[in-house]
């Protein structure tokens, strides 16, 4: 067996902190919650892309069939 000293060649990764979270204590209220936030957010995706779609269709429809 070889007994040498291995050296290190690169330098190590720099860790991110780790934060601490709150415990759940009430699992049934925080599932609720995480549901109720899900469905917050998909209808705020939807909304937004309803939107932008309405404004790509209307801003077309105004310099193309406005002729």
């Amino acid at each position: 067996m070889n007994n040498s000293i291995q050296v290190c060649t690169r330098a190590p990764a720099i860790q991110a902190q780790v934060l601490e979270h709150t415990p759940i204590y009430d699992l049934d209220a925080y599932l609720e919650r995480q549901k109720k936030l899900k469905f917050v957010n998909l209808r705020k995706a939807c909304i937004e892309t309803f939107s932008f779609c309405f404004t790509v269709v209307f801003t077309f429809s105004f310099l193309f069939l406005g002729e």
